[in-house]
């Protein structure tokens, strides 16, 4: 087991957090990287800037030993081509600075999201299959795999790019965590004699067809890509899709609040305002976390709950190449969450 060494990238945030913990029940060797000078995991931590190839080539003999990455780092930026420019140095840097270390290097395993097909300009071709064309560049998740594709063709070295969509899973301080802040949102609307409204449009409750990932799936997926040598992209999801009309009473049964009305609103804004109250209930409760902004960021609920098209992946390619983990309903993924976010006290 110990030849099998990942070195695991961005392992804070909901991806990484689920990704340790596969690697660790799969008997796997990890070493985590990342800005911060300390890491929530048990596993031996680097802290390197990844924007600086000097700051990497620090760690050159703890890269020595590394024969799998996996890559969940981002460092999100309003303007698309800085993104594209600065999480491609990045990446590129990271595995200049492994390769440079003489190491045996098999595979890197990266995260991409909706984004790679265009979810973020508000619609995009579904359901979207990994061969489905670009939207006109710049993006990020691009310059990634064509780095990669370029790495593999001159050196052999593998390359698969994992595509969830709106991941599901544990984490603190992630700007992207629709779990969490559904956690969060519900909490508020009960302590606040307010009902469940969906914070959208009526289309967006409606009519929009989702999908997400449980985080424990995609830990899953990349044991099954490093393990079974599966290269290429392949869309990850739970494996249903859902409309939030569907799935929005239960919530609201496990809040113990009636289902209201799609009311848009700016969670941002609201969530912003709330900040008081937030504290006021998690010093009532005892709960672990009194600063709202470290659970959840309402600003990705504000992007999530306003689309009004479809939003789904196919997930036959990876089905086909041999990877079964996308069987559960979304539904009782998103009150698995809430159950252990109650059990962790981070709700009351």
């Amino acid at each position: 087991m110990s030849n099998r060494h990942v070195l695991l990238v961005g392992a804070s945030g909901v991806v990484g957090f689920a990704a340790h913990d596969a690697f660790h029940l799969a008997g796997w060797r990890i070493t985590t990287l990342g800005r911060s000078p300390h890491s929530p995991h048990a596993s031996p931590h680097l802290s390197a800037d990844l924007s600086s190839s000097e700051d990497l080539n620090r760690h050159r003999h703890a890269f020595e030993s590394v024969t799998h990455i996996f890559y969940a780092a981002l460092r999100q930026d309003a303007s698309p081509g800085v993104e594209a420019d600065i999480n491609a140095l990045m990446f590129e840097n990271l595995i200049a600075a492994v390769r440079a270390s003489g190491s045996s290097l098999k595979q890197i395993i990266f995260i991409q999201g909706g984004k790679v097909y265009g979810a973020h300009l508000g619609v995009y071709r579904t359901p979207a299959r990994e061969e489905d064309s670009r939207h006109f560049p710049p993006n990020l998740y691009f310059r990634h795999e064509d780095y990669a594709k370029k790495i593999a063709d001159e050196t052999g070295i593998g390359w698969t790019a994992l595509r969830p969509d709106i991941v599901i899973g544990h984490s603190f301080g992630s700007p992207m965590n629709l779990g969490n802040l559904i956690g969060v949102y519900g909490t508020l609307c009960r302590e606040s004699g307010t009902a469940l409204h969906f914070p959208g449009p009526d289309a967006a409750w409606r009519n929009t067809l989702v999908n997400i990932t449980d985080s424990r799936i995609l830990g899953q997926s990349a044991i099954w890509a490093a393990e079974q040598e599966k290269y290429g992209a392949f869309n990850i999801t739970n494996g249903d899709v859902f409309r939030w009309s569907h799935v929005w009473p239960k919530l609201a049964e496990w809040f113990g609040v009636p289902v209201g009305e799609a009311q848009p609103i700016s969670l941002s804004e609201r969530l912003s305002a709330l900040k008081p109250l937030w504290a006021s209930i998690a010093d009532r409760a005892q709960l672990k976390e009194r600063d709202i902004d470290r659970l959840a960021l309402g600003g990705f609920g504000d992007f999530i709950f306003h689309v009004e098209k479809d939003a789904i992946f196919d997930v036959t390619k990876a089905r086909q190449a041999g990877f079964n983990g996308m069987i559960k309903r979304s539904d009782e993924v998103l009150i698995a969450h809430l159950d252990a976010m109650r059990s962790s006290q981070l709700i009351p």
